[in-house]
């Protein structure tokens, strides 16, 4: 007899857990009337590419060979940026400070090999005259 009361019980309580139409379904069927359910495999290395292709295209900074010139206190950067004016007037000249030294930087090179060459005429009025690889704005060309 307890077994066909359990038995009884569990057919009961099994009737009411199968119920198809619940308050939820209900719910997502009047506000999704085409929602489609399903699983897309997104490959991710494929969008970590394209997103930095976009921030390359989107960048206004090119990479280029400097020459720098000059490093060392504000003085001594200004009369280098007037000597090396004199001596190379049509040629982009700048000084900049990065802490904790003012710096006189010149020229914007795409190429090492083109860079090298052009050190070698620096270096006769500049001695201490070093190529360096930096990032520079389109607009400063």
């Amino acid at each position: 007899m307890k077994h066909l009361l359990a038995l009884f019980i569990t057919v009961y309580i099994g009737a009411f857990a199968q119920e198809t139409n619940s308050e939820w379904e209900n719910y997502a069927e009047s506000h999704n009337k085409n929602v489609n359910a399903g699983l897309n495999f997104i490959n991710t290395k494929r969008i970590d590419d394209l997103l930095i292709k976009k921030k390359r295209s989107n960048s206004n900074k090119v990479k280029v060979f400097r020459i720098q010139l000059y490093s060392g206190n504000r003085i001594g950067s200004s009369e280098t940026k007037n000597r090396f004016k004199k001596l190379y007037p049509n040629i982009l000249v700048e000084n900049s400070y990065e802490q904790p030294y003012f710096k006189t930087k010149v020229d914007a090179i795409r190429s090492r090999i083109e860079a090298e060459k052009i050190l070698e005429a620096y270096k006769k009025n500049f001695k201490n005259a070093f190529i360096f690889e930096e990032e520079i704005e389109i607009d400063k060309l």
